[in-house]
């Protein structure tokens, strides 16, 4: 990874910066980290474009509603040739383009919410309308004809009593109790009441899907009321009161007309109305839904719609600015610099001249110079294809790897799903997991266009599925376990004799994996146990041995010889005489025969070693050899007695020797600007003479700043020291039986299929009959949801997070720092790619 300045004229730095977009390869360095966006030359500009976004997501809003169906953009490199097409075609400044898109995006947001509005606007119109006709049919059906006939009496005291008022209107059907209640104690039961559903909501759906528009915009259900009480005068108390009520209501209130001809007189008028409305509906729909098209159409040559065209070029144009806002501006000129893999500087140059090349004014187009290495950390740049890149997420997730560090991604991609296979061991389970990887490889296409698929989001894991699936299935047949049930593929060395298994010749060995005859033998969940519980064990000491080997490229790689000799060659003797020395005498034991039981305990040797080393074991793990094994254990345990404070001592002892306090180099957390505070001269006549005499002043100038130096007394590097060795001695220990959980998950993954498979499966097959095919049928159905919901899936996440500890904890600990940061190349592709949306298709 090297470092590089860049500094380009005002003129040209849109058609640099877009030229390198393109490279994918440039690391922008922020100069100043801790300014706000805001502050920066081209806020205004991202500005612009989160606001065109969100009209754009407002059109798209409008988009669905009328269930218009984009087509999404499916291959970015043609779109990027695309625009570039354009930008050739227009004969324009490219910066200008964007001006335009802006203008047509504000333009089209105007008119299609003011289409939107009116067309909602006659909508409620028309349920106006609707109602006020629903109110007088069914206010006809209550009050009748003799509302209309009502006699004056001969005796004018009479007529208070004869004459009655009515109040019709129209509340929301939620409101029906509270106003009947209400009535009934404002006018003391002298008033009658009727209320009756109008059904408006349905008769608004059915609207709707006359003119095909969406119809969950239900309207809510309303109730028609008639209310008739005494006394019809204006200056009545009961109506006076009667109107406040309703109008606390806040609802539509009807004034009833005085006649039956008027009541038909008005209601023709209202169908009138209504048909008025409907038409200018239809046309409003027609010219809202012209102007929708021209947003889903494709242009020529154009692989997506109109409105994911505008869309994904605003995104590039606000990735663009703020970009360009990471670099700094001094008069006249940008500077700014950036991390480049190695090799890369020949296609910055290339690019530079194509900048050179499509700007239309044939303005500078800057150049890059190498700086010389700096304290400062470069990014962690890793080339990922589609197998690596879920395993080198696993790792990411636990912490970026330092720059040139060894990379645990790299054996991730075997460890991982090996160690899952372990724990998640069953031939029938590991094979259905494997089909399920080899069916999101070969069907990957397929069910990216299912955007309703639970497969969807596990498409970026297939390879991961698929080892998963494979390494449980290898371990199966190592194990012999198949849905708890033991295959007898290459015939067992034991046969059965008076109720014992006898071995037929000492020499007989199962060719591949655990002989069947051990699940019918009564020890078998003993063997089993202890078969996997040392195997656990070797397999998780060669894991951390692994883990401190790698720790020793690392300090070799590094020139650190203080740490590999003060640190990696202790650590790994110490691990060596101690947990290696077991796992070596648990092969030995299981490559002996011993007789008499004079089996030895791995235990109690390992205690031994430790509490009674001048005692010779009783039951040696090499037979007849007492004397050799207490040497060697002896030795052991001196080596790795020594290495503890080999690990604390000298290391701390030669800081020291070399001055009394040990300074610690650290980069400066900001990256300082290349160029300095030197303004060019506006006076100047001939630019490109100005623009040459900064590029001189710039590539004499320092980098970086004055390298900042923490100094730490030899108190806290003795505390950091002492620290670092407890926590592996004790680590050391803790670690180890960690890895027994590939013990224990396996063994509860077998158990667990053993119980279903004996509760649903075992004893049902005997039954004979037609009861019996229907009692095995609803028992394997059973039998088939328990293995799918609890170990096809919740032991699956189980198996997976043990093994993500194991790697991040046990193994990762002894040589990741972790303390890196990734490389974020400045890319169109990926900016756009991150942000593609998938088609509704299926």
């Amino acid at each position: 990874m090297k470092y590089y300045s860049l500094v380009i004229p005002r003129e040209s730095a849109w058609v640099v910066m877009n030229e390198l977009a393109r490279l994918d390869q440039l690391h922008f360095v922020d100069y100043d980290p801790q300014l706000p966006m805001i502050n920066r030359p081209f806020a205004n500009y991202v500005k612009r474009c989160d606001d065109s976004l969100f009209k754009l997501s407002c059109l798209e809003l409008l988009l669905k509603e009328f269930k218009k169906n984009l087509n999404y953009c499916e291959n970015v490199d043609s779109l990027l040739d695309y625009y570039q097409q354009v930008q050739q075609d227009r004969m324009k400044p490219g910066h200008t383009y964007f001006d335009e898109l802006e203008q047509e995006i504000e333009q089209k947001k105007i008119q299609i919410q003011e289409q939107s509005a009116n067309l909602q606007n006659l909508l409620d119109r028309v349920n106006i309308i609707t109602e006020q006709q629903l109110v007088l049919e069914n206010a006809k059906e209550i009050l009748g004809q003799s509302m209309f006939q009502q006699q004056v009496p001969h005796n004018p005291n009479d007529y208070q009593q004869l004459k009655f008022g009515q109040l019709i209107g129209v509340i929301d059907k939620e409101e029906e109790v509270r106003f009947k209640r209400i009535i009934f104690r404002v006018t003391k039961g002298n008033a009658w009441v009727q209320i009756k559903d109008l059904n408006n909501e349905q008769i608004d759906n059915s609207m709707r899907k006359s003119f095909h528009l969406n119809q969950n915009n239900t309207s809510q259900p309303r109730c028609l009321f008639v209310i008739v009480f005494p006394g019809a005068e204006e200056s009545s108390s009961l109506k006076i009161k009667l109107l406040k009520v309703c109008d606390s209501f806040n609802k539509q209130r009807i004034e009833y007309p005085n006649s039956m001809d008027q009541v038909q007189r008005k209601m023709m008028e209202l169908a009138q109305q209504l048909q008025e409305s409907k038409s200018l509906i239809e046309m409003t729909k027609q010219q809202l839904e012209q102007s929708l098209n021209k947003l889903v159409l494709q242009k020529q040559g154009c692989n997506c719609s109109y409105f994911e065209y505008m869309r994904l070029y605003i995104l590039k144009e606000k990735y663009l600015y703020v970009n360009l806002n990471y670099l700094t501006m001094r008069g006249s000129i940008f500077t700014g610099y950036f991390w480049l893999p190695e090799g890369m500087e020949i296609m910055v140059e290339e690019k530079l001249r194509n900048a050179m090349i499509n700007n239309r004014d044939h303005y500078p187009t800057g150049q890059i110079q190498q700086i010389k290495p700096q304290p400062y950390t470069p990014p962690t740049y890793f080339n990922l294809n589609e197998v690596t890149l879920p395993f080198q997420e696993i790792v990411n997730t636990y912490g970026i790897p330092r720059y040139q560090e060894v990379n645990p991604g790299l054996f991730t991609i075997i460890t991982f799903p090996f160690l899952f296979g372990v724990m998640f061991a069953d031939i029938a389970h590991g094979f259905m997991l494997f089909l399920c990887g080899i069916y999101l490889i070969f069907w990957k296409n397929y069910l990216l266009k299912q955007t309703d698929s639970m497969f969807n989001l596990m498409i970026p894991f297939r390879y991961l599925i698929i080892l998963m699936g494979f390494f449980a299935f290898y371990n199966g047949f190592i194990y012999n376990d198949y849905l708890s049930i033991s295959l007898n593929l290459f015939g067992s060395c034991y046969s059965p004799e008076k109720d014992e298994w006898k071995r037929e010749s000492k020499d007989c060995v199962y060719p591949f994996g655990v002989d069947p005859v051990w699940q019918a033998s009564g020890s078998s969940l003993n063997f089993m146990n202890s078969y996997k519980m040392k195997l656990s064990v070797i397999l998780g000491v060669i894991h951390m041995l692994f883990g401190i080997l790698m720790k020793g490229v690392n300090t070799l790689y590094f020139k650190n010889y203080l740490d590999f000799f003060c640190e990696f060659i202790p650590q790994l003797l110490f691990m060596i005489c101690t947990f290696g020395w077991m796992d070596f005498i648990i092969i030995v034991k299981w490559l002996n025969t011993y007789e008499n039981n004079t089996d030895p305990s791995i235990i109690e040797t390992m205690i031994n070693q430790v509490l009674k080393p001048f005692d010779k074991p009783v039951n040696p793990v090499f037979p007849n050899q007492a004397e050799f094994q207490l040497r060697i254990t002896q030795i052991l345990t001196l080596i790795a007695v020594i290495c503890i404070p080999w690990m604390l001592l000298p290391k701390p002892l030669i800081l020291g020797s070399k001055n009394d306090k040990h300074k610690v180099s650290m980069s400066d957390s900001q990256y300082q600007p290349l160029v300095s505070d030197k303004q060019v001269s506006e006076q100047d006549e001939d630019s490109n003479q100005e623009f040459d005499n900064d590029l001189q002043n710039v590539a004499n100038l320092k980098s970086f700043s004055e390298q900042t130096q923490e100094e730490h007394d030899s108190g806290e590097i003795w505390v950091h020291q002492m620290i670092e060795t407890i926590e592996f001695v004790l680590g050391g220990i803790s670690n180890t039986a960690s890895y027994l959980r590939l013990w224990a998950l396996s063994l509860a993954h077998g158990q667990l299929a053993e119980v279903f498979y004996d509760m649903c499966l075992a004893g049902k097959l005997d039954i004979g009959g037609i009861l019996g095919g229907l009692l095995g049928g609803y028992f394997y159905i059973v039998f088939a949801l328990l293995t799918f919901g609890v170990l096809m899936t919740m032991d699956v996440m189980e198996c997976f997070l043990h093994a993500l500890r194991l790697h991040w904890v046990e193994f990762q600990n002894k040589f990741y720092k972790a303390d890196g940061y990734l490389f974020n190349g400045y890319s169109y592709k990926k900016i756009l790619n991150d942000n593609l949306k998938q088609s509704n298709s299926k």
